[in-house]
């Protein structure tokens, strides 16, 4: 055993040994009761998979006692949201929170530049603005255990969640902005961390297996009660996660605390306090070009670049052979030497991930009476970090600093949230009714130096000149409200609205750095914008009978651009007059629980986006546009289904059918004429068609061999277009993973539980795509005679572009193994 495990280990004893001592009598608190995955006991075990409310008890959907003890976000009536309860995940290894996500319907996760750093995607939305560091996650809201795990400018990530710490995970699907606020413009998703009454002791586990991957966690949590102090609940979460990384380069260390405690101080006040903090050094994952995913996925000897066949089997980057500047043009004017470039691997340039991350937050919540509550929640955020991946600036034709490749980008970005609510449950015109009012605040300030990247660094990833430094300033401030009303026996009627306005200020400065080292003063790019939006909400939830529900949504959703969308043309660094995207859908949705062991839920959507947002890569830059309008719509599908004692099925859905209505694709110009092309009826690039999750396995329920069993995991997902023109498309891919596990129950010893897992993903080694990036067309035009000819289209970086290539492969043939004990 090594001695990161001994020492987990050793933690792990040594806070039983503590909460052993204790000499208060413990509350049982029993897990929510919804979830996709959860164990049913007989006789009154409820549904395996429902969408919130469905089959839940209660005079109207939405008005169970359980549910007005919680926050309004919890369980909402009409919203459409799936809860994945990770208790069936507890035999399967957990890397990164995809796994989880992957069971739920509506959602696509890809692979970012480094380990853990995923892009997810709500109805396809998330995937069309790109990756790079810090913009992971964008257009959904985050939050854990209800605060806010987001930036104020809209920025998510993924590396710092570690999902054996999660008891459940809530999806909200499809535009919430009248319940969450700006940039919940495809939904919303909320991990709930195990509670101590959940853990009740200790809990620990060594997860080890194919590329140096090794994860060590524990979890310590209990629940106290004494007459004079009041009832106490405290949970304490741990990881060592490292790995070598599936690729060529890819290695990665990520360590994480967390903490979530409860104090009832009286009958009618509560504290609740949350901190999180992680640690994460990462390598960066080179994105590859289609040919080179075709003939070297894994970018296997490519540590040193090797120019000559570098388009077929690497793809490097090109960096200041000085690491100060470069030339900025291909034509020096005459009598001017340039300054090289020089191809380098990431390996040479060293580039990665170094994150630090903290989040801390107090909740206060007092009862008026028995139907009415007050809470305020304030949290605390700060990220520091050190990554390079950023794209280069540039700015127009002659400017020469930073042009090369990509550069350094360093933190920090520190921000605050503060909210005050009011719920209260008074009837209207005795009709049961639930009614809410927030007012809320947020702001973050970023400072971001960049530098250019010196080569053959190796693992230092030492930077050289600065090339540019980004200071900004966001912030929102607004209200929501809303409405529940049982309308009557079985039916709720929803109505919601939110109104925010956000201001986004800051300089992007650039340093020029004329040729032959030549004085030059920066260029400075300052943005001061001001968005105000509102979004209208209204809901029916129709129960018919336990068995059937129907749901009935029209929501709206607004999400702002971020200050670097704001300071990124095609051209390079300048304004771009990015206008705020919104969303208005409809979505109508059925429940079906006719027994106990099988729940089938069924959702069609429909949403019109206005000025969505799509980024980019041209190869030499990333940058954002506004497509006036498209439309998105689909069909989502989950179910579970127990057809035999100890057999369960669990399939999940999506299909997405999502094209632009109204948008000309700006390709530059051909003897000074402009070049458009409509792309009017084209799929929208990013999106598979169709996703598919399946799970088929059996669990022996009693016996001698009782806890024995295995699965069989399928996931599919169909061909999509990465690029406007719809010229490039990724082939489609199947992945079957197997997995045998055992857990027992033992008395009188030492620990109360055991489980075993040994898991084989992608048991048929098969190679797939598992991120990818917009990537733009380039115009290829002839000019005979001084007459334009008919342009050609082609996507950029499809073929041999390094620096516009976008696809990162998927993990191959892998095995894992872990032991998980119960104290």
């Amino acid at each position: 055993m090594s001695s990161r495990s001994k020492l987990m280990h050793g933690a792990a004893l040594g806070a039983l040994a503590v909460l052993s001592s204790a000499s208060f009598a413990h509350a049982q608190q029993t897990l929510p009761q919804i979830t996709i995955g959860a164990a049913r006991r007989a006789p009154v075990a409820p549904p395996a998979v429902r969408e919130s409310t469905a089959d839940e008890a209660g005079y109207a959907p939405g008005f169970s006692a359980a549910r007005a003890k919680l926050p309004i976000y919890r369980d909402p009536p009409g919203e459409t949201v799936t809860i994945v309860n990770t208790k069936f995940l507890r035999p399967t290894p957990l890397a990164d929170v995809r796994k989880v996500l992957d069971y739920s319907p509506g959602v696509s996760v890809q692979q970012g530049n480094s380990a853990r750093d995923l892009m997810i995607s709500i109805r396809g939305s998330g995937n069309r603005l790109g990756a790079g560091f810090p913009f992971g996650v964008r257009n959904i809201m985050l939050y854990e255990d209800g605060f806010p795990i987001m930036t104020a400018d809209g920025n998510g990530r993924t590396d710092m969640l570690d999902p054996h710490s999660f008891a459940a995970v809530d999806v909200y699907r499809g535009p919430s902005s009248a319940l969450f606020g700006n940039y919940a413009y495809a939904g919303a998703i909320n991990f709930r961390t195990f509670s101590g009454a959940e853990i009740d002791g200790v809990h620990t586990g060594s997860e080890f297996g194919s590329f140096g991957y090794v994860n060590n966690y524990v979890r310590v949590g209990k629940a106290v009660k004494d007459s004079t102090l009041g009832a106490f609940d405290l949970a304490f979460f741990a990881s060592d996660a490292n790995g070598g990384g599936f690729a060529a380069r890819g290695a990665y260390t990520a360590k994480q605390a967390k903490i979530l405690g409860r104090w009832d101080i009286t009958p009618t006040d509560r504290v609740i306090v949350k901190y999180l903090a992680s640690n994460i050094r990462s390598e960066f994952i080179n994105r590859e070009s289609l040919n080179v995913f075709y003939f070297n996925p894994f970018q296997q000897g490519c540590a040193i670049a090797p120019a000559a066949v570098t388009p077929f089997l690497c793809n490097n980057l090109n960096v200041p052979a000085n690491g100060i500047f470069t030339a900025g043009t291909l034509f020096p004017p005459p009598g001017v030497t340039q300054a090289p470039l020089v191809n380098q691997s990431v390996w040479q340039l060293g580039s990665h991930l170094n994150s630090l991350r903290q989040i801390a937050g107090v909740q206060f919540e007092h009862d008026f009476d028995n139907t009415t509550t007050w809470r305020s929640q304030f949290t605390y955020d700060y990220h520091d970090y050190i990554n390079g991946t950023w794209p280069p600036p540039k700015v127009g034709p002659a400017a020469f600093g930073g042009l090369g490749g990509p550069v350094g980008i360093r933190g920090p970005t520190v921000g605050i949230t503060a909210q005050t609510d009011i719920t209260s449950h008074i009837p209207i015109f005795g009709f049961p009714a639930t009614h809410f009012l927030q007012f809320f605040y947020s702001n973050a300030k970023t400072t971001n130096p960049l530098y250019n990247q010196i080569p053959n660094a190796w693992y230092s990833g030492a930077t050289g000149a600065p090339v540019a430094k980004i200071d900004s300033y966001t912030s929102n401030i607004g209200l929501r409200a809303r409405e529940e009303i049982a309308l009557a026996p079985g039916l709720t009627g929803v109505i919601g609205f939110s109104a925010n306005w956000n201001r986004v200020w800051g300089v992007n400065t650039v340093y020029n750095y004329a040729i032959n080292l030549q004085p030059r003063f920066p260029t400075q790019i300052a943005v001061d914008n001001d968005y105000w939006n509102t979004a209208p909400e209204a809901s029916l939830t129709y129960r018919y009978n336990p068995e059937w529900q129907v749901r009935a949504r029209y929501s709206t959703a607004y999400s702002t651009p971020t200050f670097v969308f704001l300071t990124n043309t095609r051209n390079g660094v300048g304004q771009n007059p990015l206008k705020a995207q919104t969303n208005m859908g409809v979505d109508l949705g059925i429940d079906w629980t006719p027994s106990p062991d099988l729940t089938v839920s069924v959702t069609g959507f429909n949403e019109w986006h206005r000025n969505e947002i799509l980024t980019l890569n041209n190869a030499l830059v990333s940058y954002q546009t506004n497509i006036p309008s498209s439309l998105h719509r689909g069909v989502e599908l989950n179910a579970d289904w127990r057809p035999f004692e100890g057999w369960r099925l669990i399939a999940v859905y999506t299909f997405n059918n999502q094209f632009f209505t109204n948008y000309w694709d700006d390709l530059g110009t051909v003897g000074g004429r402009a070049v458009l092309y409509n792309r009017a009826g084209n799929r929208i690039p990013n999106v598979p068609p169709h996703t598919l999750t399946m799970r088929y396995g059996y669990d022996q329920p009693y016996g001698d061999l009782a806890g024995l069993g295995a699965y069989v995991e399928y996931i599919f997902k169909s061909d999509y277009t990465i690029d406007n023109a719809n010229f490039t498309t990724l082939p489609s891919y199947s992945v079957f993973n197997v997995n045998a596990h055992y857990n027992h129950d033992l008395a009188d010893f030492y620990f109360k539980n055991i489980e075993l897992f040994f898991d084989v993903s992608n048991i048929f080694n098969r190679t797939y795509v598992a991120g990818a990036q917009v990537l733009a067309n380039s115009l290829l035009a002839g000019v005979l005679n001084g007459a334009i000819q008919t342009p050609l289209v082609w996507p950029n970086g499809g073929l041999v572009t390094a620096q516009g290539a976008g696809i990162i492969a998927g993990q191959p043939r892998a095995f894992t193994g872990g032991v998980k004990l119960k104290f």
